[in-house]
């Protein structure tokens, strides 16, 4: 079943008659007639100096194959011309791509606005457009794990939803922000189609972002949404093993005497079996964007739906303790039943303003809403008995729904003072949710990860309730932050604090009845220093603090009763960045301190004084080593150790979920032999994960190998691009360990293929 929404018809009806009307009135009132797009060059863009540096002397490709390849990897969104010397401007304009076009040169850093890289006090990579194309990604969880050596999806592909591990913590799906915005996308997965930009910011970021509803104490992600930069119409149609199909379009237009109304659409179909046993999937996706770019007033507006169909999922496994983890089974074994399925559906409407009061003042504000309603049939995870890969299992149906609204509202300014520049931003921040939930329990039955038991049907349900409230969140902040800059740029710190409250209500879905009630505030300070000696070079230290909801004294505590206020996490990094020019590099050392709940053996009271503490070092490399050779990637060394546990018990063990290396390489080669052929390869290593606090139980070290090529090329005039891949080349059977100690199987041999035509 899914949901009307009757609190917020309204906003919804108004929002998308706003949108359709604006788009069909800029298209009569503009005297400028779109084209195709075929044939025109890149259009200028605005570069760093490091990047105007020539590049070395190679064989030239035909002028065919140039037009082709700068038609297939052009970015048709981009920063638009607009009052660029205004503070207001600069924190517009998306940050340009780097050399390469896989990673941007920036990103948002929240209250601090765009930033490039080698200004930045902490560790943001920005992963464009061309990336998502290029690894034809269908989800954001999958363009991270294969690019970043510090994230990994903590669920498989073959799920329902997505979650990812960053710096070994986890961070679920609906804590991915949508430009600048928690509570605003789907809870399960994120369909890539609209989606600009890939912004991931690593360590907790509550001072720049406001708390992310359960914390985000690892990194927090933000997804940008495509604007129209130049005309652009694109059809692009794919395939994945073993019989997935799908199709999206892609078209933008700019109108106006000066350019100044943009229309984004995008619009994505994908369905058929998958390489998992008995599975299937429908997944569809459409977009609507709008802006406008004035002398100084800038607006924006996104409507995206998005509907999502999966038959039997796969869900992971809970070894029981005190056995070791048997051997991975062959991923594609399906332990969901004929009748488990899961159907979701998220609407999201977005609108964002800025106008400057001046060259120095800007003032800004966003606000958004989002509805996510979902129905589903499925074991919630099946747990392993023995080592011969004996489980039980049990059936379960939820329908549920979810409401949000999200905004902000702010004020920057750039100022000086003597020889010591300003700038200076106050920003609050206002997320209300609220959830929804009814269930109906089956009975357990026993089955085998390795030769699964099918059933013919759930059984008799043994517990159920009616769908009812079952959780309110609200979240509200106020930060401030200025930046100061020195020696014309070489010296930058920052400081800055946020303000924030937790609201949380607890409800039985049945009665209706609040059951828990929480009202807890705290601040999360940050201070920062960057020195910039040469502009190839900086240097960077920083203190950031995350906040996350305080916990719940479980039963048989002596105190069930207290109230915590939100804990804070807290990371000390220090790093160095590199700019060449063509290619780029960072080096950090971190470590974060993360609180959490101990039951005192004696007193029986529950506190807040376990601890369980990661440090780490992260080498992340980018660009072009070599004429025509490009490389993403990098290498990340984790020591997650408890420090702090109940009784002392397991002092010192490695964390759960957080393995000790990480590595991922990906290498792109144009062949000279073939202008607009180029070859990828890529490698990801994770190695043995504990999946239990006592460290008995782990799971061991993986590596997947993926090859692929892309051709860019000229069909009937149109630019066109073949894109294929195999991911998991030589089918490796491995599991995936989980910080809740899940663990789960790894996706088998798949063979991606896609083809790109602008018109």
């Amino acid at each position: 079943m899914i949901h009307d929404w009757n609190g917020t018809r309204v906003f919804w009806l108004v929002s998308v008659s706003m949108l359709l009307t604006t788009t069909s009135s800029f298209a009569q009132q503009s005297n400028v007639q779109p084209s195709t797009g075929a044939g025109q060059s890149l259009p200028p863009v605005a570069v760093s100096a490091p990047e105007r540096r020539a590049a070395p002397a190679r064989r030239q490709p035909s002028s065919n194959a140039v037009r082709a390849r700068r038609q297939a990897d052009r970015p048709a969104s981009a920063p638009a011309a607009s009052a660029p010397g205004t503070v207001g401007a600069q924190r517009a304009a998306l940050p340009v791509p780097y050399v390469g076009g896989q990673v941007a040169r920036g990103g948002q850093l929240g209250l601090l606005g765009n930033k490039d890289y080698m200004d930045t006090p902490y560790s943001l990579a920005s992963y464009t457009e061309k990336t998502i194309r290029d690894q034809q990604a269908t989800s954001v969880a999958e363009v991270l794990t294969n690019s970043d050596p510090s994230v990994r999806a903590a669920i498989g592909s073959s799920n329902r939803y997505d979650a990812l591990t960053i710096r070994g913590f986890r961070v679920e799906n609906s804590e991915i922000a949508l430009n600048g915005l928690y509570g605003l996308v789907p809870a399960y997965r994120v369909n890539p189609a609209p989606i600009e930009r890939i912004e991931l910011l690593k360590g907790p970021g509550a001072f720049l972002n406001g708390m992310a509803p359960q914390g985000s104490i690892g990194g927090s992600v933000n997804v940008v949404t495509k604007r129209a930069y130049e005309d652009l119409t694109r059809l692009t149609v794919g395939y994945m093993s073993n019989a997935r199909f799908g199709t999206e379009v892609d078209v933008a237009r700019r109108y106006g005497d000066q350019k100044e109304w943009g229309v984004r659409f995008n619009g994505g179909f994908n369905g058929g079996d998958t390489t998992i046993d008995r599975q299937s999937v429908r997944d569809g996706v459409g977009s609507l964007g709008v802006d406008y770019r004035g002398e100084r007033f800038r607006w924006s507006a996104d409507v995206i739906y998005q509907d999502d169909w999966m038959k039997a999922a796969a869900r992971g496994y809970t070894p029981v303790k005190g056995i070791a983890v048997p051997n991975a089974p062959d991923p594609r074994i399906n332990l969901a039943q004929p009748f488990d399925y899961a159907r979701a559906r998220s609407l999201t409407g977005l609108t964002r303003a800025e106008y400057d009061l001046s060259n120095n003042v800007t003032m800004f504000g966003a606000i958004g809403a989002n509805q996510f309603g979902y129905d589903k049939r499925e074991a919630p995870g099946a747990t392993i008995l023995t080592t011969s890969g004996d489980a039980l299992s049990t059936s379960r149906f939820q329908t549920g729904k979810s409401e949000a609204v999200s905004g902000e509202a702010g004020v920057r300014a750039r100022f000086d003072t003597g020889p010591v520049g300003h700038e200076v931003v106050v920003s609050g921040s206002v997320l209300n949710r609220t959830d929804w939930l009814g269930q109906t329990n089956y009975g357990n039955y026993l089955t085998n990860i390795y030769t699964p038991t099918l059933l013919a049907g759930p059984g008799t349900p043994v517990s159920s309730f009616a769908e009812g409230k079952s959780d309110f969140l609200g979240l509200r902040s106020v930060g401030v932050a200025d930046t100061l800059s020195m020696m014309n740029g070489m010296l930058q710190v920052t400081v800055g604090a946020r303000q924030q409250q937790v609201i949380a209500n607890g409800f039985d879905p049945a009665s209706g009845l609040e059951t828990a009630h929480y009202d807890q505030s705290a601040t999360s300070p940050s201070v920062a220093l960057l020195v910039r000696p040469i502009k190839e070079v900086s240097f960077y230290a920083s203190y950031i603090e995350g906040l996350s909801p305080g916990p719940t004294p479980p039963a048989g505590a002596a105190n069930t009763n207290a109230v915590f206020a939100p804990f804070k996490t807290r990371q000390y990094e220090v790093g160095t960045k590199l700019d060449l020019g063509r290619f780029g590099a960072s080096l950090a050392a971190f470590q974060i301190s993360l609180p959490s709940g101990v039951v005192d053996p004696v007193t029986k009271i529950y506190s807040l004084d376990g601890e369980q503490r990661n440090r780490g070092v992260e080498l992340n490399t980018f660009g072009e080593v070599a004429p025509g050779i490009r490389v993403l990637g990098g290498v990340t060394y984790l020591d997650a150790r408890l420090t702090k546990t109940e009784g002392q018990l397991h002092d010192g063990n490695h964390a759960v979920g957080a393995p000790g290396w990480q590595s991922n390489l990906g290498i792109e080669w144009d062949a000279p032999f073939l202008p607009g052929l180029t070859a990828t390869a890529r490698t990801i290593y994770t190695s043995r994960a504990y999946v239990s606090t006592d460290n008995i139980q782990s799971v061991p070290a993986w590596m997947t190998f993926d090859l692929g090529a892309r051709y860019a090329t000229s069909l009937a005039g149109r630019p066109t691009t073949f894109r294929g891949s195999v991911t998991n080349l030589f089918d490796n059977r491995y599991w995936i360990g989980n910080p809740t100690g899940y663990v789960i199987s790894g996706m088998p041999r798949t063979l991606w293929l896609s083809m790109s035509v602008d018109f």
